[in-house]
C-alpha cells in the first residue's frame, strides 16, 4: 500500500484550534503515524477468503456426490438381494406345493 503523505504540522494546528492542547494533538498525531504503519499484509483480503470458501464448497460438493454414489451402490445391492430372497421363497413355495 502506497504511503499517504500526511501534514502532521497542519494536523496539530488543526487539533488545537479544536481545543486540543499542543501534547494532545501530538499525542494523536502519534496514535494515527502508530496506526498508519501497521503492516496490514498478513491479513486476509477479500479475494483470499472467497477463494478459500470456493475450495471449501468444491471439497463438500466432491464429498456429497462420493456419498451419493456409495447410496446408490448399497441401495442397488440390497434390492438385489431382496430379489434374490423373494425368487428362492417363491421356489420353495412351489417346490412346497408341489409344482
Amino acid at each position: 500500500m502506497p504511503a499517504v503523505a500526511f501534514d502532521t504540522h497542519e494536523t496539530v494546528k488543526t487539533l488545537t484550534r479544536a481545543g486540543f492542547t499542543e501534547p494532545q494533538a501530538e499525542a494523536v498525531i502519534g496514535a494515527v503515524r502508530a496506526a498508519a504503519a501497521v503492516d496490514l499484509s498478513p491479513l486476509a483480503t477479500k479475494d483470499d477468503v472467497n477463494r478459500a470458501v470456493r475450495e471449501s464448497e468444491l471439497r463438500l460438493e466432491a464429498r456429497i456426490e462420493a456419498a451419493k454414489a456409495d447410496t446408490l451402490k448399497w441401495m442397488f445391492g440390497a434390492m438385489g438381494v431382496q430379489t434374490l430372497a423373494i425368487l428362492g421363497a417363491l421356489a420353495g413355495l412351489l417346490k412346497l406345493i408341489g409344482r
